[in-house]
């Protein structure tokens, strides 16, 4: 049966009416009616009432295949036992203390030993803290005051990170030296005034010696979260080699990538340490984290500056998380060989949907490494941000739509995780749906 757009938005309203009816109330309780701008949807979000494995059913009883994973979060699917094991455990003997507790050392440790550049770490709440503590640290222990970022990476939502996170043609600039573009209004110009912007080419090199003096790092995502691209390993080789050689700090925000692509992230599979390396999502266990983690003379540099370095958090190793995440972190250690499943898996999903549209000569792709994987109206795979530039937008849109007909369940921007909860079926059947929703959306062309 072929659906126009309207019949399918219709269709999915019969299929959700109470979370239309949530849709409705929260709309007059938060603007947007959304916490995080990322989880809208047509015609409107889908409200969530459990998670289990690899699947995730919404308040009216609909079960989808997730390939949200709450963002990245799920490397071992939804309720893994170890860690609701630890959970209950730790909510038996306290929630916060606002003071030090044991599972520090233990999460501590056990991050260390994983991360290949990690001599020391510092906990907070979010991803975005993450980045923006990191970029503190950097400048305190160079004692210079800008960060260089690349453009169509994304290191949260601050200030100083949310500039030229997608590659826009009005705002964009030039290909070899891009436009400080804001990501949201709001910004000051003093935070624009503290950022530069890198090409993924090698005038970035250039760009980097010739500001080395007031440089103290530079950011860049391994894998672009915005598109699943990832960044050729000869790039970062010589991006280690120029930083080193300006002496500019280099951090990799591993956010997303950071155990998930393996226990040791992009430095175990690139060979490339930075200096500094960012994390949160997966190393949870769920609950709300981030993490920084770095050499000891790093820190010790910064803490001697005039002013001293310090950072603080009311949550920051709030024992539940710390307790989930040391549990998450231990079976990782424990079970290396997720890794390998994982890639197999991710191989087998992007090489059956990029053979099968070329052979019908369909305008899609699928990128990513791994369990991380982005569908695109494009025919040809694209490389950078620039390459993600005229897109079928509306082929996408209704292409999410189809998605949620055929019981998977993805974020509007169609970027995409499965866990090591997902069985072979499990990625057939992504495969089968995803099939089903191009056919879907090319039936109206």
């Amino acid at each position: 049966m072929v659906f126009d757009k309207e019949a399918i938005l219709q269709e999915l309203r019969n299929r959700t009416p109470k979370s239309g009816e949530y849709w409705e109330q929260s709309k007059g309780l938060v603007p947007g009616g959304l916490m995080s701008g990322a989880r809208k949807m047509e015609p409107y979000p889908v409200y969530i009432e459990r998670g289990n494995g690899a699947y995730i059913w919404d308040i009216d009883g609909n079960r989808y295949i997730d390939c949200a994973m709450s963002f990245g979060v799920h490397v071992l699917g939804h309720g893994p036992q170890p860690v609701l094991d630890a959970l209950h455990e730790q909510c038996e003997i306290g929630m916060s203390y606002g003071m030090p507790h044991t599972r520090e050392v233990e999460f501590t440790r056990r991050l260390i030993d994983s991360v290949p550049c990690a001599e020391l770490a510092m906990v907070c709440n979010t991803g975005t803290e993450s980045t923006m503590l990191a970029w503190r640290l950097m400048r305190a222990a160079t004692n210079k005051p800008m960060i260089a970022k690349f453009e169509g990476c994304y290191h949260g939502w601050h200030d100083y990170a949310q500039w030229s996170v997608f590659a826009e043609p009005e705002t964009m600039g030039p290909e070899d030296r891009p436009n400080m573009a804001p990501g949201s209004a709001g910004i000051p110009d003093g935070a624009k005034n503290t950022v530069l912007v890198l090409p993924f080419n090698d005038n970035a090199f250039r760009l980097i010696e010739e500001h080395a003096n007031e440089l103290a790092g530079v950011a860049i995502e391994p894998v672009l979260g915005g598109g699943m691209l990832t960044v050729d390993n000869a790039f970062l080789q010589k991006l280690r080699e120029v930083t080193r050689e300006s002496d500019v700090l280099l951090h990799f925000d591993e956010v997303i990538t950071g155990f998930r692509l393996a226990l040791g992230g992009c430095q175990e599979l690139t060979g490339v340490l930075p200096d500094v390396a960012t994390y949160g999502k997966i190393i949870g266990g769920g609950l709300p984290i981030g993490a920084v983690a770095c050499s000891q003379e790093m820190v010790g540099i910064a803490q001697k500056t005039d002013d001293g370095f310090s950072a603080a958090g009311t949550f920051s190793g709030n024992p539940l998380t710390l307790s989930t995440g040391a549990a998450m972190l231990k079976y990782l250690q424990e079970n290396r060989q997720i890794y390998t499943e994982m890639m197999t898996k991710g191989d087998y999903l992007r090489d059956g949907f990029n053979g099968w549209c070329q052979e019908n000569g369909y305008p899609f792709c699928m990128t990513g490494i791994g369990s991380m994987f982005q569908i695109h109206a494009k025919a040809d795979l694209p490389v950078l941000a620039r390459d993600l530039i005229g897109q079928d937008e509306e082929a996408l849109a209704e292409l999410q739509l189809h998605f949620r007909l055929n019981n998977v369940l993805l974020p509007w921007m169609h970027l995409a995780f499965f866990s090591a909860s997902h069985s072979q079926q499990d990625i057939d059947d992504m495969l089968t749906a995803f099939k089903a929703s191009v056919e879907g959306v090319m039936a109206n062309k």
